[in-house]
């Protein structure tokens, strides 16, 4: 067991737990986007939906609390990463250039991770408002599911603000399920 503890410590073993972290994440994403897309199905749908959802109280809890963990580990692991690849190297690059070829984009998505994270950890913090603790909107407590996504977002900053943290989501996640597949020698 000592030798795992020591392929954690280690940058390429932080690197794939962090790969791990964000591929459960992703894993999240897709069953929470499709219980979303339920929204343009029916207002019926997606209450039932999370009707359904919620009555599993005890599983829900267990689910929330991993998640929460897997959140909690991924942002560590990426604190860590970052500022052992800043200590080092002490002196920036004279020239940035990219393997990739033909790549035209200003900001390509693996120079940008550590600001595209912070957004997407300040879009979820949001979302956990908005959603979980109900601490926006007056009066959405008392609303169904549906009513409830549909009163926050018809106020045009809120849907403006999560337009563009789903983008962001996208960006950074564009780069990071590549790049874990890459770190886990699955590419």
């Amino acid at each position: 067991m000592n030798w795992f503890f020591k392929f954690l410590s280690s940058s390429v073993g932080k690197k794939a737990l962090m790969a791990v972290t964000g591929l459960l994440l992703c894993g999240f994403l897709v069953a929470h986007l499709a219980g979303n897309l339920l929204l343009y199905v029916s207002a019926d749908a997606y209450n039932a939906y999370a009707h359904q959802l919620h009555e599993q109280q005890a599983l829900l809890v267990v689910a929330e609390i991993g998640l929460f963990a897997v959140i909690i580990l991924h942002l560590v692991l990426a604190v860590m990463t970052k500022a052992e690849n800043d200590s080092a190297r002490n002196v920036e690059y004279a020239v940035r250039q990219t393997k990739q070829k033909g790549s035209v984009m200003a900001f390509p998505a693996h120079s940008t991770m550590w600001f595209t994270g912070v957004v997407v950890l300040l879009f979820l913090l949001l979302h956990l408002a908005d959603f979980k603790f109900e601490l926006r909107g007056e009066g959405i407590q008392s609303l169904t599911p549906y009513a409830k996504a549909e009163r926050l977002l018809e106020d045009k900053l809120t849907f403006i603000v999560y337009i563009i943290g789903s983008l962001v989501l996208g960006y950074h996640l564009s780069h990071g399920f590549q790049s874990a597949f890459q770190t886990l020698g699955l590419n």
